[in-house]
This record gives structure tokens, C-alpha cells and sequence, in this order.
């Protein structure tokens, strides 16, 4: 079935500037692939964390990545949390797979902006997923995990090849 991301999903900014994270024990989800730390959580369940800015800066709209997280962590605010409401309907780890493989046509097409490019809050909420069965969620859960394994080990192969 389809349903709207704001029927299904609570989603929720970031509260903390990149740059005013005080280190500490916590995951801070930041914009880019590597994340930092901070002294203080915002967050205590699992989620996808969206970019609201465009990853290329000025003027283009793009996005690198969705990003999954769980467990206690802060959230940089340009970034935001999209969380299930039910975990019975729809998993965080399928939606960030959904999300991640799709997010040209659902997310980074939402993007508006001339120079400083974004994704409005509301515009998230409208987008539209296709929720399967638990089932078929964790089937595809199952399915990213081997995808992941093979490109792990080629990458593993491609650099013992060079040596």
C-alpha cells in the first residue's frame, strides 16, 4: 500500500548546529559520510535522517545520502528524523532502504530554492511510499544486508588486486 510519509512518520529537525556540537559519547548525524559526537542525545529509537539542504551547496539540488541511525544520537539541524509511528506497519531500516534508493524521484524532486536549495519540512511529509507486508520489509532488509557484504568484498578484492 502507499501512504504519505506524515500519516505514517513523525519527522522531527535537528536541534543542534554542526558546529556547536561539544564532543562526547554520542552518534551526531551530520551532512556529510563521516558523523561526529556530541555530549548530549536528541534521539532514543531508530530512524532515517534526511538532508534539508542540498549536499552539493549553492544552487543544485542533490543529495549524497540517507542516512540510518539507532539508539541514542543528536541530529544536526539541517538535518531531520523521519521515525515510525508503528513499527507493526513500517520498519525504520526498510524506509531508509526505500528512501536511500529512491531519493531522486521522492526527496531531492521536492527541493526548491534558486540558491540556497532545500527540502521543506511539509514537502517530506507528502512524499509517498510503498509499504509492503513485515514480511516482505524484512525480506528487503535481508536482501541490502547481502548487497552490502558483496560490495564490501569486492571493494576487499579491488584493493588486494592493486597491491
Amino acid at each position: 500500500m502507499k501512504y504519505r510519509l506524515g500519516d505514517i512518520c513523525s519527522i522531527t529537525k535537528g536541534g543542534t548546529g554542526i558546529m556547536k556540537a561539544i564532543p562526547g559519547q554520542y552518534v551526531m548525524v551530520a551532512l556529510g559520510a563521516e558523523d561526529k559526537t556530541h555530549n548530549e542525545f536528541q534521539f532514543d529509537t531508530k530512524a532515517v535522517i534526511i538532508p534539508l539542504v542540498s549536499s552539493t551547496g549553492h544552487g543544485h539540488a542533490s543529495m549524497k545520502r540517507v542516512k540510518y541511525q539507532e539508539g541514542k544520537f543528536a541530529l544536526g539541524s539541517i538535518l531531520c528524523a523521519v521515525i515510525p509511528k508503528d513499527d507493526n506497519l513500517v520498519l525504520a531500516k526498510y524506509l531508509h532502504i526505500y528512501l536511500h534508493w529512491n531519493r531522486e524521484e521522492l526527496l531531492v524532486s521536492q527541493m526548491k530554492g534558486m540558491a540556497n536549495v532545500s527540502l521543506p519540512m511539509g514537502r517530506i511529509a507528502d512524499v509517498e511510499v510503498i509499504v509492503p507486508s513485515i514480511q516482505k520489509q524484512i525480506e528487503i532488509i535481508e536482501l541490502e544486508k547481502k548487497l552490502v557484504a558483496k560490495e564490501i568484498e569486492a571493494g576487499q578484492a579491488f584493493r588486494t588486486a592493486n597491491q
